[in-house]
């Protein structure tokens, strides 16, 4: 096995520790960027969007034919109180490469299922965090949860950070939710309610469809895709183990270099409409007028 390198970036809320801990079960860790990278390394990373340092190491390793094991915030998570971390080979939410496993793993997590629901008075748009200044594609344009206009004679129920309604109550209220590659979407399925999301791709998309066309959604059987995706997540403890990073290498590499260009910046979504809304939010009886004069 080559050298391993571990770039996970600020550590506030990330397996820092255990990642470290797991990787060096499998070999000598490095903390620093080499000279250059060979075939035979492997990179561990947070996320590297667009602009980001780990970018720059992402694409680097991938041009010399190495592996690099990309890591982000779990597809659903927390479960049964537990925090959980998505690990794949070369790509995140919904574009990296993992080893599958038997239905065991989801079904020990006990989530319970319910009936798809046909039902619902709203469609509700997702506001999700910012990711920063970088205009990665992969994160949410400033001004798309405020702008954004499903085709739909439905109202459109705006869930922004000023939003103060639990999300369960709006799931229940919903004929189907909007995102852009939120992990609301992933719960809107688990409660019966068709997900549609805009971004580039998102985990589980096989079971949602892409784009506006809300009224149209989709109801396809879920438990299969949520078993395979269930070995695409860990604990802090099992990340300790190494078990995920034995995992993910004993996918097969043949160590043909890959060139990757980052990614065009995503424009500001921003429409008038959407700032107007933006200037209300959280001042209800003006919000409450302009729900009224715009949607």
């Amino acid at each position: 096995m080559g050298r391993i390198f571990v770039f996970w970036g600020v550590s506030i809320g990330k397996p820092g520790a255990a990642l470290a801990e797991g990787a060096a079960r499998l070999g000598t860790v490095h903390m620093s960027t080499p000279a250059r990278f060979e075939p035979d390394d492997i990179a561990i990373l947070w996320a590297p969007f667009r602009g980001t340092f780990r970018s720059d190491i992402y694409r680097q390793i991938r041009a010399a034919g190495g592996r690099a094991i990309i890591g982000e915030n779990g597809w659903l998570s927390p479960i049964q109180g537990r925090k959980y971390f998505q690990l794949a080979l070369h790509g995140w939410n919904g574009t990296g490469d993992f080893p599958a496993g038997d239905g065991s793993r989801w079904e020990s997590w006990n989530v319970p299922l319910r009936d798809w629901r046909r039902e619902g008075e709203t469609i509700l748009v997702v506001e999700q965090r910012p990711k920063g200044i970088n205009l990665d594609p992969r994160a949410m344009p400033p001004g798309w949860a405020q702008s954004v206009m499903p085709k739909t004679a439905r109202p459109v129920v705006r869930r922004t950070r000023f939003t103060e309604a639990p999300l369960d109550r709006q799931l229940d209220e919903a004929f189907a939710t909007l995102t852009w590659t939120s992990t609301v979407a992933i719960k809107s399925l688990i409660r019966g309610v068709p997900a549609f999301y805009c971004g580039p791709h998102i985990n589980c998309g096989e079971l949602m469809r892409r784009g506006l066309d809300v009224d149209n959604p989709i109801y396809p059987e879920r438990e299969p895709v949520f078993q395979r995706y269930a070995w695409m997540q860990w604990t802090d403890e099992e990340i300790r183990s190494g078990e995920p990073f034995a995992r993910l290498l004993s996918l097969p590499h043949d160590g043909r270099p890959e060139l990757l260009l980052d990614p065009d910046p995503v424009p500001s979504a921003w429409t008038m409409a959407g700032r107007v809304r933006a200037a209300v939010a959280g001042r209800k009886p003006l919000a409450r007028l302009a729900q009224r004069l715009i949607g």
